[in-house]
């Protein structure tokens, strides 16, 4: 039995839909159990309460770890270092406490840092000077697994880039986001140059690659799940041309991106609404 939690997000679900197609029995941990994927057993609750993850672990002798908390913005910023840290630790704790014999772990490119070497990847280390609280917790994360995690339990850590492809327009689906933005008019432009390189990663590859670590994956070893590397500029262009809709993409400085970002999360702070941008964002 395979217990899979971030079910209902972005890549967690493609992962859902292809435990399914292939046939395997799975579970599922959601906090919303109507909002669970067919064709699996559901439990409720989250990565931080100890009775659901006790219950979700019966039977169970394989783990994929997508569950995060991915926003540009939330009103308790600990809730980043909760869910994606301590969420983290207490689900990798409870599966060795069960017996299970392997967690795959989806960490994320970001947890690396950035690079100007296109060819970095594994074991890279995050210099510091963390640009957003997720950036910080999925590097933290990392730490604790590099650190703690590999010696002491069975665990793979899978590093995506950044990933794209069909799906729910969750905010982790930031290259959807961008899509429809751009096909609809209301993009607002880049920041910079446009120079910036990105790693892409197709979501059915990532989702893949997981299972292929479910089965084949060594405890104690982390993977880049890389792509292309392309710059944004490149992408709007192949975007351009792949969809017929030619649009001008404007460039922003860095600077503007930083004031508006600050306005935003001024308005956020005093009414909830979440921001567009943040400072750390940008």
């Amino acid at each position: 039995m395979v217990l899979l939690t971030g079910a209902t997000g972005y890549l967690g679900s493609q992962i859902a839909r292809e435990l399914a197609h292939r046939g395997a029995p799975f579970r599922v941990l959601v906090r919303d159990p109507a909002r669970a994927p067919a064709k699996c057993e559901v439990v409720a609750g989250d990565l931080l309460d100890a009775e659901a993850l006790r219950k979700a672990l019966v039977g169970v002798d394989r783990v994929i770890h997508t569950a995060a908390l991915v926003k540009v913005w939330v009103r308790d910023r600990r809730e980043f270092h909760r869910v994606n840290v301590d969420g983290l630790k207490a689900l990798v704790v409870a599966a060795a406490e069960a017996g299970v014999r392997r967690v795959v772990y989806t960490s994320s490119f970001i947890a690396l840092g950035p690079s100007a070497d296109a060819n970095a990847g594994e074991g890279l280390r995050h210099p510091g000077g963390f640009s957003n609280e997720y950036e910080e917790s999925k590097a933290r994360a990392l730490e604790w697994v590099r650190a703690e995690g590999f010696g002491n339990f069975p665990v793979v850590a899978l590093l995506p880039g950044v990933i794209y492809g069909p799906g729910p327009r969750t905010e982790g689906n930031l290259v959807g986001g961008m899509i429809e933005q751009y096909l609809a008019g209301k993009f607002p432009g880049l920041l910079g140059s446009g120079h910036q390189r990105w790693s892409f990663s197709f979501n059915a590859d990532v989702a893949a690659a997981h299972l292929a670590a479910l089965e084949r994956g060594s405890p104690g070893q982390e993977y880049v799940l890389g792509g292309d590397n392309r710059s944004l500029n490149e992408f709007f262009r192949l975007l351009g041309e792949l969809s017929g809709v030619r649009r001008p993409v404007r460039h922003l400085p860095f600077a503007a991106g930083k004031i508006v970002g600050a306005l935003e999360l001024a308005c956020a702070e005093l009414f909830g609404r979440a921001p567009q941008l943040t400072p750390g964002v940008v």
